[in-house]
Parts: C-alpha cells; sequence; structure tokens
C-alpha cells in the first residue's frame, strides 16, 4: 500500500486460510481525503494459489479516504442547531448534552454565524443563554413563525413575548423545579422536586404551557414557571424556554460550587472532590451543594433527560429523530466494576475470580462475561508485563493508580505525577496499552483544583475517570465523580472522554 506520493505504507499482513482471505492492517491510521494504491503483487516474485501457481501480474486499485469527522463540539450535522456565543460558554456544553443523550442529530455554531438562511435549514434550534441583538430576536421571531421550534435558555428578555411569558423583574437563585409529568415532554422523568445550579428569571406564563415549576425549596413552590412551551402562528412553530441556563446547572450538580474551589471544607485534609459539595465548613455553614434528601435521584441526568424528551416532543410533527439508547440490549443500567490495588497483589485472584463465575464461552464485546479494571500501584505483585498483557487479552483493564502521596498538588506537580508514573507503568508492562481510553483514579481523591485533573488527563490522552470522592469516616457527602458526561473546565471548553 502506497499513498499518493509513492511512499509505502507501513503495514502487516494475515492470511485466513478458512476463508482464503488475506487482509492488509496499517500500523496507524490513513490520513483523510487522501488516495491510495494498493498493489497485489503477481510474477515470479509474486503470491501464489495452493497449487504453487503464480498470479500472472500485479493487481491494481486505487481508493480515496473519507473526510475527517467534525470537531466533537460541532456535531456531524442534522435539523438540529446549536447557537452559543463567546459571551457564555456554557451555551458549547448543549452539544455534549445532546450527545450523552443519543441525539447526535446536530451542528454547532456561533450566534454571530447564524443568518435566516441558515436557520431555515434546521428544525430546531437550541439558543443558549446569551444577550441578543433586536435583528437576531427579529431572525428567531420570522423563524418560529414559519414553523421552527425554539428551546431558550434563560432567555434574552426581549424574546419574552415570543415565549408567551411575562417579566417579574426578579430571578431565583440555586433552588428547585417539579416537572409535570403527567404528560410530554415530562413524562417518564422524576416527579419530585429536584434542584437547580444557577439562576432563573421569574415570569408569569402568558400564553405558554407549563411544564416545569419553580419552588423556592424542596417543599414550597412558587408562580414561577421553570420550563414552558408556547404556540406561534399558523405554521406550527413553537417556543420552548428554560428560565435558567440548563447546561450551567448541569455542569455545576455534578463538578460542584465553583465558588468552593481550593477549599477545604470538610476538615478533612488534603482537599478532595466533595469539598466542592460539602456546606458545613467550618466559619462557613451554608447547604450541603447536593441536598442529600435528593441524593437518591440524578438530578443532572434528570434535567438532560427533559431536553432530550423536549427536542423530541418539538421534532415529532417533521420527522422522527432516531435516537441511541445508552447501553447496549436496552438495558437500564449497567455497573462499572473498578478497584484499587495498593501494591498488596490482590488483583490476580479478583480477575481469576470474575473469569471462574463467568459463563463458559461468554463474549466480552457482547458484554456477556464478568469484567473490571484494576488501578494498580506500578510495582503491584503479580501484576508484571505478561500477566497483565494476559488480563488485558481476556477482556480486563489493567490501568494505573495515580498517587500524590495523599498530598495536595497544583497543577504542575500533578502533571509531573501523571507523567513520571505514567511511563514506569509502560516500563514495567511494555505490552500493555496506556489508559488512553480508559481510567484512572487518584487514592483518596485528591482534588485541588476542579479541572486541573481533568485538564491533566486530557493532555495524556486519558479519558474517563472512575473515583470515589470521600473516605467511609468523611463527614461530606459522597458525590459520583464518574460523571456519564465529560467535564467542562472553567471557560466550558470540554474536557472529553468517550464512554
Amino acid at each position: 500500500l502506497r499513498d499518493q506520493s509513492g511512499a509505502a505504507i507501513s503495514a502487516t499482513v494475515s492470511y485466513d486460510a478458512g476463508t482464503r482471505t488475506a487482509t492488509l492492517a496499517t500500523t496507524a491510521g490513513l490520513l483523510a481525503q487522501t488516495t491510495f494504491t494498493a498493489t497485489v503483487s503477481g510474477g515470479v516474485t509474486g503470491v501464489r494459489d495452493l497449487a504453487g501457481n503464480a498470479l500472472a501480474s500485479d493487481v491494481v486499485w486505487s481508493f480515496t479516504t473519507g473526510a475527517p469527522a467534525p470537531p466533537p463540539d460541532e456535531g456531524p450535522g442534522g435539523p438540529i442547531l446549536v447557537i452559543s456565543s463567546s459571551s457564555n460558554p456554557f451555551g458549547h456544553y448543549y452539544a455534549e448534552i445532546l450527545r450523552a443523550e443519543g441525539l447526535n442529530e446536530f451542528t454547532a455554531t456561533d450566534i454571530s454565524l447564524v443568518t435566516p438562511a441558515m436557520l431555515a435549514g434546521y428544525d430546531v434550534a437550541v439558543l443558549g443563554e446569551m444577550p441578543l441583538t433586536p435583528s437576531h430576536v427579529a431572525m428567531l421571531t420570522d423563524w418560529v413563525g414559519n414553523g421552527g421550534n425554539l428551546i431558550a435558555m434563560r432567555p434574552d428578555k426581549q424574546l419574552a413575548a415570543l415565549l408567551g411569558l411575562s417579566d417579574q423583574t426578579s430571578a431565583l437563585t440555586n433552588a428547585y423545579l417539579q416537572i409535570n409529568t403527567a404528560s410530554a415532554p415530562g413524562a417518564d422523568i422524576v416527579s419530585d422536586t429536584i434542584q437547580f445550579h444557577g439562576a432563573a428569571d421569574r415570569y408569569m406564563a402568558s400564553g405558554a404551557s407549563t411544564v416545569a415549576t419553580l419552588f423556592s425549596d424542596a417543599t414550597t413552590a412558587t408562580t414561577n414557571p421553570a420550563v414552558t412551551i408556547a404556540s406561534v402562528g399558523t405554521q406550527g412553530g413553537q417556543a420552548a424556554a428554560f428560565t435558567f441556563d440548563l447546561a450551567r446547572s448541569i455542569v455545576y450538580t455534578r463538578q460542584g460550587n465553583p465558588a468552593w474551589s481550593g477549599q477545604e471544607r470538610d476538615g478533612i485534609s488534603p482537599i478532595r472532590s466533595d469539598d466542592l459539595f460539602f456546606g458545613a465548613a467550618g466559619g462557613d455553614v451554608q447547604p450541603d451543594w447536593v441536598d442529600l434528601n435528593k441524593v437518591a435521584i440524578p438530578q443532572a441526568d434528570e434535567q438532560q433527560r427533559l431536553l432530550a424528551n423536549l427536542v423530541l416532543h418539538l421534532e415529532r410533527m417533521r420527522k422522527p429523530l432516531p435516537r441511541f439508547w445508552y447501553l447496549p440490549r436496552g438495558a437500564k443500567a449497567a455497573l462499572v466494576m473498578t478497584g484499587d490495588d495498593h501494591g498488596n497483589g490482590g488483583t490476580v485472584g479478583r480477575f481469576n475470580q470474575y473469569k471462574t463465575l463467568s459463563a463458559p464461552g461468554c463474549s466480552v464485546a457482547d458484554w456477556q462475561c464478568i469484567r473490571s479494571t484494576s488501578y494498580i500501584y506500578n510495582g503491584t505483585p503479580g501484576m508484571d508485563n505478561v500477566a497483565s498483557l494476559g488480563f488485558v487479552n481476556d477482556g480486563f483493564e489493567v490501568a494505573l493508580h495515580v498517587s500524590s502521596n495523599c498530598a495536595n498538588w497544583s497543577p504542575a506537580s500533578l502533571a509531573t505525577f501523571y507523567s513520571s508514573q505514567l511511563a514506569q507503568f509502560h516500563a514495567e508492562r511494555p505490552d500493555v496499552p496506556l489508559p488512553q481510553t480508559k481510567a484512572t483514579t487518584s487514592r483518596s481523591r485528591r482534588w485541588s483544583s476542579p479541572t486541573a485533573s481533568a485538564s491533566t488527563r486530557t493532555t495524556t490522552s486519558i479519558r474517563r475517570t472512575g473515583c470515589r470522592t470521600a473516605r467511609a469516616s468523611s463527614p461530606a457527602p459522597r458525590c459520583p465523580c464518574a460523571s456519564p458526561i465529560s467535564m467542562a473546565a472553567a471557560s466550558t471548553s470540554i474536557r472529553r472522554r468517550r464512554r
């Protein structure tokens, strides 16, 4: 195989006698939008059949690779347009939310690039929280009047009339909402009150129907809507509003209170991720960031489910939208099993136990076998290169247990921990894949910065983290940090991992 300049491409060739198939596998991926030429050599030194007859002459053909995939935050295209603004980077996160909800039929762009002609090519627009110019308002109003479906996040007050809302000139911050689950789009969402984080503007519904209502606390309803839908014009247009910034709420609910970043709040050193959720700090007693009476509810998940339901509800009269399910076989839940091996050598016994308990002939690829991850210290007994590779080939994951020696860290020192310990991991296990698309964890979950750890993992190509956030003795609430969606940095750039 050669590229268009004639340079040979590094590759290996295998042959399956059963199917009489030869397969060429390139060592690295091929460049996009590039022409390559493949040659099966004939003649005296070329390939031969089983009887020894040589191929008469070379067989040559060419092919051109396709275009590269678009950047993840731009989307693959489809009837949904995600509109964000540089004034509020949280708007970029709606692309990640839609993708996590199995709705990958979207394009993401900045409001400065949106024109009436462009908008006319989409059925649904998700508009992030942002200030709008009068021309933006006119463009969106005309589009909805012509049959478009708008979902506006904490909308500019200039959109109130279009949305069927009357402004009450006040706001409610870090409170609760309750979804009407009696009908779509609230059906199948939790009916209890759930928290939202950030500010919600208070409106009265004046032409819009209420999908969810704001609560000032977990039990006290207001007369103000949290989510609404209004029918607009005679062409089937609809305008929906979240009176708060849904993306901000989801990020803050999962990642904690940014105002508590770097604070030792639970009184147990070092700083860990649970400090971002712990309210009762000495000298600064506040409510816990996540209401422990609601901890059994995946509140951020339910909020983004509501957005997904709303998109499908608005689009139902236009076309059906395919939606990927989260798990194989329509399963409603999956248990991702992980464990730490602090150099005690427990991995071998545990992995062998899972192999024994798995059904004979089970398929790892089809999720039929019991498999898990072990995060190991370098130098863990019984987990040398040969043993680790054997378990990896059996479908287990062997990944590094990064340690900061239970001390707080700076971004620079954390980067050093990762680079040095990953290098040692590779030196001890040269044939075991580095945890590039897998997971790593840190003992006791030091979390000196809310995003530096994710940023460092991104630079090392680690894209998912499984962890615990508190010791059993800690007074802090146990909050999950193995998020089902990528983290957002302070700039709301996505610290990506892929399931």
